[in-house]
């Protein structure tokens, strides 16, 4: 096994970008959640509008994080009550 350490651009092309492609689970596990906004089928978007979109999907979604969240992600995931519910 090996390790890579891997930031910016390469960061978001082999570990964000095939978030959306998930098809049974998707498990994201960080100390400090932020409102993420992603390129997705041609418009960018906020990340938890691409987890909704697989929840619907019935993919399984697992978000795990040290802190409380800031305003800025409760206010976009209150827009998705899928994935509190």
């Amino acid at each position: 096994m090996s390790i890579k350490f891997i930031t910016n651009e390469e960061l978001y092309k082999e570990v964000i970008e095939p978030i959306a492609q998930a098809k049974r689970f998707v498990w994201i596990g960080t100390a400090d959640i932020k409102d993420l906004h992603v390129k997705h089928q041609g418009a960018v978007k906020s990340l938890l509008a691409v987890l909704n979109i697989l929840l619907k999907k019935k993919v399984a979604i697992r978000l795990l994080h040290a802190k409380e969240p800031g305003p800025n992600f409760r206010k976009s995931f209150d827009k998705y009550p899928g994935l509190w519910n």
